[in-house]
């Protein structure tokens, strides 16, 4: 990805509104629309309506094969099941679409690919399991003498979410919209743009950003890129894959382009600001601002104390003590193959910071040699520390899940900021200026600056990983939540992040 400097500066005029044509603006982005020709603006062949419709009927046949699914295993390991109720049927599915339609999963404007909608549908898929499996228990079984069964009631709906998801996936990879450019049209200087294309470039999708100078706007330098066109007359098909975003540096033109960015994001290409940009489609707050504005956006006092505070305490504990059990195979195994890689104690401990700067010792699978905290406090790319067994159990966190006991004690919750070494904090407090605020919540096993973000060595790094966790701190949510544990798992298979 390379951002293209469309345009070089000439001097600023501000006192004189008329020196930007809204002629001018409007040819500039259309020529830059059409750049690669018309077929980005080819009317839609089939109508909203229609489109609607046929992935309705794409959902039934996929309802219909998971229900056939379930019937199977029931059948081959239940000795079989009664075939179920019609209401057992009918109920569970309009249950089910109602959710998808909730979610957006019929709105084609919908980034089918974005890992928001997929947790939006996993927690839809969820809700609409429960809520349908009690509807088919009260008034499937009526006037029956066989019960339902109970595995159909709920891996069926579990079926169709899967398949919903992988029909939306495939659909939009193999159309134009898993493969046209995203192109970006940042109204800033060069630096601005370097800095959106590195944080964009996590974000796996085919982008391509171009620098427009603002004094070169202001000053008819759109001509160079554009022709009259008026934004009402747009097609829509641009919506969610040109935008234009204006960075710091263009406040002042902002003021003057105005009444034209208006028209066009009501009708056609979204237009953000630079700190909306980041927020709404990087998720992450701007890396190189180290302003605290957003802090005073919420009552931290109240998030904290709220009562998704407390369910996920709850959810953490739970969560946390099966994990425990579950993974007790796991922990036996690895504890050995430590004990026999290297010498020394299979479980670290070192002193992390937790929520409120408050101190607590974190507990970790050994996966480095003895001492190497002596060598160093940065973890660097194929360290000679790390051991033969540890570079494995760090590459699939095995390492973290000593971690569970944290969390069941109170220190820590499954999702959250990296817990940090208290000599790593001192040493980032005193650079970076808003490092304390991701106190401001727990520390997590896993979390939305580790899932997004290499491992860093330095403090370049630092600073752009500060920024996701203090998105994390402002943004608190079941469907942020939800989204790091769809994207840790993806990250387990070998893609981003902490690597």
């Amino acid at each position: 990805m390379n951002v293209e400097i469309v345009d070089q500066p000439a001097p600023m005029n501000l006192a004189h509104k008329d020196s930007v044509p809204e002629r001018s603006f409007r040819r500039a982005l259309k020529a830059w629309q059409t750049e690669d020709g018309s077929a980005r603006f080819q009317k839609r062949v089939i109508p909203n309506s229609l489109w609607s419709a046929l992935w309705i009927l794409l959902d039934l046949l996929t309802w219909a094969t998971a229900a056939s699914l379930t019937l199977a295993i029931l059948y081959l390991f239940a000795n079989g099941s009664v075939f179920p109720h019609i209401n057992t049927v009918v109920l569970p599915i309009g249950t089910a679409l109602a959710a998808l339609w909730m979610v957006g999963a019929y709105d084609r404007d919908t980034d089918f690919l974005s890992l928001r909608f997929a947790a939006e549908v996993c927690i839809a898929g969820i809700l609409a399991a429960v809520i349908g499996a009690g509807l088919a228990a009260l008034f499937g079984s009526y006037g029956r003498g066989a019960q339902t069964s109970r595995f159909f009631l709920f891996a069926a709906p579990a079926f169709f979410t899967v398949g919903c998801l992988l029909t939306r996936r495939i659909w939009w990879q193999i159309t134009d919209h898993g493969h046209n450019d995203l192109r970006i049209l940042v109204v800033g200087t060069p630096a601005e743009a370097l800095r959106l294309e590195h944080a964009l470039s996590l974000t796996d999708r085919a982008l391509r950003v171009q620098a427009l100078d603002p004094a070169a706007a202001l000053d008819g330098g759109l001509e160079n890129i554009l022709r009259t066109h008026d934004p009402a007359s747009v097609s829509p098909d641009t919506v969610g894959r040109d935008t234009v975003v204006i960075a710091p540096s263009a406040a002042q033109a902002l003021s003057l382009l105005s009444p034209f960015l208006v028209a066009l994001h009501s009708t056609t290409v979204p237009v953000y600001t630079w700190s909306a940009f980041w927020s709404q489609r990087i998720k992450t707050l701007d890396w190189g601002s180290d302003s605290a504005d957003w802090f005073f956006e919420k009552d931290f006092r109240l998030a904290q104390s709220s009562a998704f505070s407390h369910m996920k305490r709850v959810v953490d504990f739970s969560f946390a003590l099966v994990a425990l059990v579950l993974s007790l195979p796991v922990v036996l195994v690895t504890w050995l193959l430590i004990r026999i890689d290297s010498p020394g104690p299979a479980i670290f401990t070192q002193p992390r910071v937790g929520l409120r700067g408050r101190e607590f010792k974190i507990y970790k699978f050994r996966t480095m040699a003895l001492d190497a905290e002596k060598a160093g406090t940065t973890t660097t790319k194929n360290d000679a520390r790390i051991t033969r067994l540890g570079g494995l159990l760090r590459k699939y966190r095995i390492d973290e899940i000593p971690q569970i006991l944290n969390v069941l004690k109170g220190d820590m919750s499954m999702i959250g900021p990296r817990p940090e070494w208290t000599v790593c904090v001192q040493n980032y407090e005193g650079q970076l200026p808003c490092y304390h605020l991701r106190h401001l919540v727990k520390p997590g096993i896993t979390g939305w600056a580790q899932v997004n973000y290499p491992y860093g060595e330095g403090l370049d790094d630092a600073r752009n990983k500060l920024s996701f966790d203090l998105f994390y701190v402002a943004h608190p949510s079941i469907i942020l939540d939800c989204s790091i544990i769809l994207k840790t798992i993806y990250v387990l298979l070998g893609k981003v992040g902490g690597r």
